[in-house]
């Protein structure tokens, strides 16, 4: 079972962004790929190892984040080789691109991230995908913000072509909050630093105030929060005396560290959805009462300016509840839905439903008890909108120990939802039983067979007798180029070098029921691939499954953490290494 979760970016670190469902149309079976732009990476000013996928913009550009990457901004000393940003960000601190079509793309780095010791802090390390507005994006940063644990940002297109886009911390993630006050009485009302934490949150907690100096002005000392009325206005129990100007406050309701349970969620490795309503709601893979992680509300301010006014709406309780949600959350009928990845369990999916004056009401949907069963759902949940049926990944576990595809199908009323592993994929080689007739042979347990030409060819060792692969009609049924006899429900074999596994992306569900997946190992060089899943005509029988492009580790890159986009029939996404310079590729695959 996972029972941590990594803080870190690299090869080590999955983090992908939550992927919403597309009702798009299928793509060809044996589609060609083209590396649209590999990144150069830093100092170069431009991103580095892109681990979320890509959106579309209206004017058919791409635009995504790399959690790495950039050009400092700062002062020289800041941007100096032993200042603030390098010490904090050794690779730079993260990019958001823009790739505008033609021949070749045009790549264009609209903002480089700076982290917390810039003179206006802003976000580092942004792991997961854009989310669309009007005429703004929104996103999340792993790290950086007033306090280090990660942000909450928006992006505005210049008003004038040409114009540089305006990038906007909406809310900074809290540990220890500090800041500038004006206090009087018992009224405190913010001048500058972090946010107060709206809701109940901060109720009864203890706040420093200091820097009083008028002779029989306000009192420095520890202070009761009575109430929370703003993000810039609380109330405390007990009067700090005469009225003073810009004295420093500083509410220490928990020491430093993401597994402290601090009331506020930190890191948040997913990205955001935004509601008609204008809300934003994501996930924090720590932070919380429990140091679980959290699922978050942000509210824009009335009349559109002025600080946003967040609240934690669930916190995750660890432990058999789960931990530390890696993706974002998908929404269908006001309801959230989204995943934990880990505690110790193998991970959980639950939905968060609103509840007219009450708190959210969450229900756990599935905990992944077993590894056989699956383990670890870091990337996002597909949902198809009219059967309520949910679609995702596990990282690991499953009967072949690489993780699984998989439905949720939701029971009647007051029943559990009921699993079903689509694919269970096996670290290198595909097994379970088979009938034989002569070169025919038939499916009946196990894994399926992959469809395609990539085990044309291949070995297949059945009943411990090895014999060669014609071709494959389905994922039920192959040939043999010499007779295997006539046997019954007899053992198979086969090498999957080509099918790989760990998917950390998200599923991107197409209008046809076909889901698309990305896998980080495997490949015909063990470099990741896409790959389809077709549902059965025929309820019962297994998918079947297509491999669509394995990567080769050269110019088209490696490793694709994250899940792929549909626009115009063809897919889109990225990978995290190698391509021309070594440090991430943005790819199409074409029919």
């Amino acid at each position: 079972m996972h029972t941590s979760v990594s803080t870190t970016f690299g090869r080590a670190a999955r983090f992908v962004a939550a992927l919403a469902v597309l009702a798009a149309a299928g793509a060809a079976q044996t589609p060609t790929l083209t590396t649209l732009y590999s990144f150069t990476g830093f100092p170069n000013g431009d991103g580095q190892n892109p681990t979320a996928s890509v959106v579309f913009g209206a004017n058919g550009s791409i635009f995504g984040t790399t959690p790495y990457g950039g050009s400092c901004t700062g002062s020289e000393a800041f941007c100096a080789a032993d200042g603030p940003y390098q010490a904090a960000c050794p690779d730079g601190c993260g990019t958001i691109f823009e790739l505008t079509p033609g021949t070749p793309w045009t790549e264009k780095v609209l903002y480089s991230f700076q982290g917390s010791q810039a003179a206006t802090p802003d976000g580092a390390n942004p792991g997961a995908a854009l989310t669309a507005g009007t005429g703004v994006f929104y996103g999340t940063t792993f790290a950086g913000g007033a306090s280090g644990n990660g942000t909450v940002f928006q992006l505005t297109a210049p008003k004038e072509v040409g114009g540089a886009w305006t990038e906007t911390v909406l809310y900074s993630f809290q540990a220890i909050a500090t800041g500038s006050v004006n206090v009087n009485g018992e009224t405190v009302t913010l001048v500058s630093g972090s946010p107060f934490v709206t809701g109940t949150t901060w109720n009864g907690l203890a706040v420093t105030i200091n820097g009083c100096a008028k002779s029989g002005g306000c009192t420095n000392g520890t202070y009761t929060i009575a109430s929370v009325e703003s993000s810039t206005v609380l109330t405390l129990t007990t009067s700090t005396g005469t009225p003073e100007a810009g004295v420093n406050y500083w509410e220490a309701s928990a020491a430093a560290g993401p597994w402290l349970g601090w009331p506020d969620g930190n890191n948040p490795g997913g990205g955001v959805i935004v509601l008609p309503n204008g809300n934003v709601y994501g996930t924090t893979t720590g932070g919380g009462s429990a140091g679980a992680g959290t699922v978050f509300q942000l509210v824009p301010p009335a009349g559109g300016t002025g600080p946003w006014t967040e609240a934690v709406i669930w916190n995750v309780g660890g432990g058999k509840f789960g931990s530390g949600p890696q993706s974002g959350l998908v929404v269908v009928k006001g309801s959230l839905y989204g995943t934990t990845c880990c505690g110790q369990v193998g991970g959980t999916v639950f939905k968060l439903s609103p509840v007219t004056g009450m708190p959210w009401q969450e229900t756990t949907l599935y905990t992944f008890t077993s590894e056989t069963t699956g383990d670890g759902p870091f990337g996002g949940l597909a949902i198809n909108a009219t059967t309520g049926v949910l679609y995702g990944t596990t990282t690991g576990g499953g009967p072949g120990g690489a993780g699984i595809v998989f439905s949720l199908t939701p029971g009647t009323v007051g029943k559990p939802y009921t699993l079903t592993t689509i694919h269970a994929f096996t670290s290198g080689t595909a097994a379970g039983t088979v009938n034989v007739s002569g070169t025919a042979v038939t499916w009946e347990a196990g894994s399926s067979f992959v469809t395609g030409a990539a085990w044309i060819g291949a070995s297949i060792e059945i009943h411990g007798t090895a014999y060669t692969i014609a071709s494959v009609t389905s994922s039920t049924a192959l040939t043999l180029t010499t007779s295997a006899g006539t046997q019954t429900g007899v053992g198979y074999l086969v090498n999957t070098a080509g099918e790989g596994g760990d998917p950390y992306g998200g599923v991107l569900l197409g209008s046809s029921g076909q889901l698309y997946v990305t896998v980080t190992t495997g490949g015909t060089l063990g470099a990741g691939a896409v790959l389809e899943f077709t549902p059965p005509t025929t309820k019962g029988e297994p998918w079947t499954e297509t491999i669509l492009y394995s990567f080769t580790g050269a110019s088209d890159g490696s490793e694709p953490f994250a899940g792929v986009v549909l626009n115009n029939g063809s897919l889109y996404g990225t990978t995290s290494f190698d391509g021309a310079s070594g440090y991430g590729t943005v790819y199409e695959l074409t029919p």
